[in-house]
């Protein structure tokens, strides 16, 4: 009866690593709220102060940063990214933007609290 057991143990050890690679390498992330306060360029879109959906997403192999309205869930802009892993679980949802010469924001990176990533927005 041990030696069943025994042998029982060791197949769920070899065969649990086998099994966290044939699972998919990206998962949609979680969906979160932002509040925009000023303008801020996002890829081909320019996003007005207001609340937002953001959500990182695999489409036909790619991820995309997709920007949706907070008030009708209606898509705005969909933006190629990539993710960065972090050292640590973000506390706190938050977008991340830097001045351009013209004084607009663009946005660079999105944080989604709880998430060990940061999504890297790839200029096109």
């Amino acid at each position: 009866m041990k030696h069943a057991i025994v042998a029982v143990a060791a197949a769920v050890i070899l065969v649990l690593p086998l099994r966290a690679f044939a699972q998919p390498a990206h998962a949609d992330s979680p969906k979160a709220t932002v509040t925009v306060i000023e303008r801020v360029v996002v890829g081909s879109a320019t996003l007005q102060p207001g609340e937002y959906k953001v959500q990182c997403r695999l489409f036909e192999g790619k991820t995309f940063l997709v920007v949706s309205s907070g008030e009708t869930g209606k898509e705005i802009v969909r933006v190629p990214c990539e993710r960065e892993i972090l050292s640590a679980r973000v506390t706190e949802t938050e977008l991340r933007a830097s001045a351009r010469p013209d004084g607009t924001r663009a946005l660079e990176s999105v944080r989604i609290k709880g998430e060990l990533v940061a999504h890297r927005l790839i200029a096109d």
